[in-house]
């Protein structure tokens, strides 16, 4: 009876995460309602629901197991910087564990796999300035052995960190930023603005290659998890629904006069650039808030949300189909209004507009509509449109094409020097 009931409400909206046949503990992890994500303890021989843990502003990114039993023992979070909590000592592996976190600081560890008996383990070493260095770890002899390194040619030591922020909006929600800086420089910077893809998809504290490329050419990169964002919560997933064109890129747009009041970025030396999702609020975001940004850059970005029911690989199934309903609407007026194509009146920057002709999740005919109308009004857009790339380019040669097109388009607009040719924000 206590199964039944349990089922009904609470272990419906959850996913197994272990357990033990023997002694009849289950684990789950929650998707609560109006809130983060929760571990739970069942035992199903005594339909005893314990609650062993929650955080108030992340979710849980993955569970900790021990290494021999397979026993969940703690979890590994990201509100801003990557955590860890354990609930179980696990016979002296979680101890072990912080002392090997000691070992590395600065970076995230976390363990790949385990030998069946547990004794030695595949250690990933990874963070914002070092893409991932693995370990093999004898946790008998407390031994750790170098073993290769994902991205052996970079040297973090040249790299620039990404340091964690977050601010409250007026309508009171967390919204957890990132900042990559250049080299010694953190005041009055020219910057770029990257909002994520998705928009049910989040940014990380980690290595970023894209982040990088921007930040080691002289541009501050401001990385955005608006409302919508997945990682914090139920309560924060949902307000993103509907709220494309809303809600989500006032978020945005608040993280920019958040880091212009913070005096870290140049008012009058801001872009803004994205792909897929990034690359509808790229375009979005200039028409929501005209005076904000110099330029504007999207990447296989959505320019038409009308036609996201008519072409592409979202439409084809019952549950893509769903999935547009409920994050968009059927509603023609607001399929229009929220859409960059039927909005040009009010972009009257330099756009830059990047897609790949074999692109199935946002067709090709997103960019050329886009471009096509912008040409019939006499704003021309630069673009780059690549055969034989789809969602993302992944040719060496094309992508090098594309960050050397996409610095030289922000070096003309942002660079150094460009304040002269430009009037200042809202002048």
């Amino acid at each position: 009876m206590g199964w039944e009931k349990l089922e009904n409400s609470i272990l419906n909206r959850s996913w197994p995460r272990g357990g033990n046949l023997e002694t009849g503990d289950f684990y789950f992890e929650i998707d609560r309602t109006n809130d983060t994500e929760q571990l739970v303890k069942f035992n199903t021989k005594t339909n005893e629901l314990t609650q062993i843990f929650s955080h108030d502003i992340s979710d849980i990114t993955a569970v900790i197991y021990h290494p021999k039993s397979d026993k969940p023992i703690g979890v590994y979070l990201h509100p801003d910087y990557p955590e860890e909590y354990f609930f179980d000592e696990g016979d002296g592996f979680a101890a072990y564990f912080r002392g090997l976190k000691k070992a590395f600081e600065g970076y995230r560890i976390n363990f790949t796999s385990f030998t069946n008996d547990g004794s030695l383990g595949i250690l990933k070493v990874y963070g914002d300035r070092l893409p991932g260095d693995y370990f093999l770890a004898n946790l008998k002899t407390k031994k750790v052995d170098f073993l290769l390194s994902s991205s052996e040619w970079l040297a973090p030591e040249t790299l620039n960190s990404m340091r964690a922020e977050s601010f409250v909006t007026t309508d009171n929600m967390r919204i957890g930023t990132y900042l990559t800086f250049p080299k010694e420089q953190t005041k009055n910077l020219p910057m770029v603005v990257v909002p994520h893809g998705g928009p049910h998809a989040r940014d990380y504290w980690g290595y970023d290659q894209e982040v990088q490329i921007l930040s080691q050419n002289g541009y501050l990169v401001l990385q955005v998890n608006f409302r919508g964002s997945t990682g914090y919560g139920d309560h924060f997933y949902t307000a993103g629904e509907q709220e494309w064109g809303g809600k989500i890129q006032k978020d945005i747009a608040d993280a920019v006069h958040w880091a212009v009041e913070k005096g870290y970025a140049d008012p009058r030396k801001v872009c803004i650039y994205g792909a897929s999702f990034g690359g509808y609020s790229a375009l979005m975001n200039p028409i929501r808030y005209p005076g904000l940004y110099k330029c504007a850059a999207g990447y296989v970005g959505v320019y038409d949300l009308e036609m996201m029911y008519k072409k592409g690989d979202i439409k084809r199934h019952d549950r893509g189909l769903a999935y547009l309903n409920r994050e968009l609407s059927k509603d023609k007026n607001f399929l229009k209004e929220n859409s960059p194509i039927h909005n040009t009146d009010k972009l009257n920057i330099p756009l830059f507009i990047i897609h790949g002709e074999k692109d199935e999740r946002v067709p090709v005919e997103h960019a050329e509509e886009l471009l096509k109308k912008l040409e019939k009004e006499g704003k021309p857009a630069k673009s780059l449109i690549v055969a034989n790339e789809g969602h993302g380019f992944y040719s060496e040669e094309n992508k090098m094409k594309l960050y050397t097109e996409l610095l030289a388009f922000l070096d003309k607009h942002i660079g150094i020097g460009s304040v002269e040719k430009q009037p200042a924000v809202n002048e």
